[in-house]
């Protein structure tokens, strides 16, 4: 699948390590995404070896929404990264949004500060691996560990199992988002919910072996409800992941009457067959 109109944020910062910053911007273009190198402010950073690094955008500028996901390279940059509520700002509404978030060797410093790494699997440089645990994250040594959009290796001799990953995640969210338009052009329904219906889904979620961002007792005020809707409709769907009639949401927004869910008709068919409480349908 041709990668053609993504768009991927790389973060940069002084003291940037060369080829975690290089290698994934290079192999992106060639794969057709186009790369924003995205700083907090001044024209241009010099990695630990000296090459200057030309920024594209200040963080501060920018929304997640405008972009497919955000790339966090190692080196000593991330200590600097990590400090600018700008740059945790964005990298945790990109991972809200269910969008690849990748960091390599020092990277995850970043996702730390983000808070998105509790019950998460993933990698890093060994130098931050007691971090990562007392930050709740679920650390393995390996060079590179996929936890649905999160990747994550260790150093730069990874960098050949670190950039398929990202590829292929990015071609897993492109059929997602054919899927959405699909939904959108087709038999898109509106299903209103309550906060009765969101904290169901969550207490089941927390039940089930493949929802590992969800624990017990959270509530619906801990996650966001899009990303609640869809982990429940695609883990609940007793057909399994058959592609062509997979439960889509395309968005949630609330309102006076709780929040409005639209969708592919499958998630109604689910979210009954689930007996979530306070379900209704608004409308085709």
């Amino acid at each position: 699948m041709s990668l053609n109109g993504r768009r991927i944020a790389i973060l940069v910062a002084d003291q940037y390590e060369d080829l975690e910053l290089w290698y994934p911007k290079l192999r992106l273009e060639e794969a057709g995404v186009t790369v924003t190198l995205v700083g907090m402010g001044h024209e241009s950073y010099l990695s630990k070896h000296g090459y200057p690094a030309a920024a594209d955008a200040n963080v501060a500028d920018l929304q997640a929404a405008d972009f497919d996901g955000v790339v966090v390279p190692g080196g000593w940059a991330p200590d600097y990264l990590r400090r600018s509520q700008a740059v945790t700002r964005f990298v945790a509404e990109v991972a809200a949004r269910g969008d690849l978030v990748a960091s390599i060797c020092h990277g995850p410093s970043v996702l730390i500060s983000a808070n998105i790494v509790r019950g998460r699997r993933l990698t890093s440089v060994e130098a931050i691996r007691d971090d990562l645990r007392n930050a709740g994250a679920d650390w393995r040594d390996m060079p590179v560990v996929v936890d649905a959009n999160l990747v994550t290796s260790r150093r730069p001799a990874d960098l050949p199992a670190f950039l398929p990953a990202i590829l292929t995640v990015l071609e897993e969210s492109s059929h997602r988002e054919a899927g959405r338009r699909t939904a959108v052009n087709g038999d898109l329904v509106s299903v209103r919910l309550q906060e009765e219906s969101f904290d169901y889904m969550v207490e089941m979620l927390a039940r089930m072996p493949a929802a590992r961002n969800y624990n017990e007792g959270a509530t619906m005020v801990d996650h966001v409800p899009s990303a609640v809707l869809q982990d429940f409709v695609v883990l609940s769907d007793p057909r399994g992941p058959l592609e062509a009639e997979a439960p889509v949401v395309v968005d949630v927004t609330a309102g006076d009457r709780g929040w409005l869910a639209r969708g592919s008709s499958r998630v109604l068919a689910i979210l009954r067959s689930a007996d979530v409480p306070g379900v209704e349908e608004a409308g085709r």
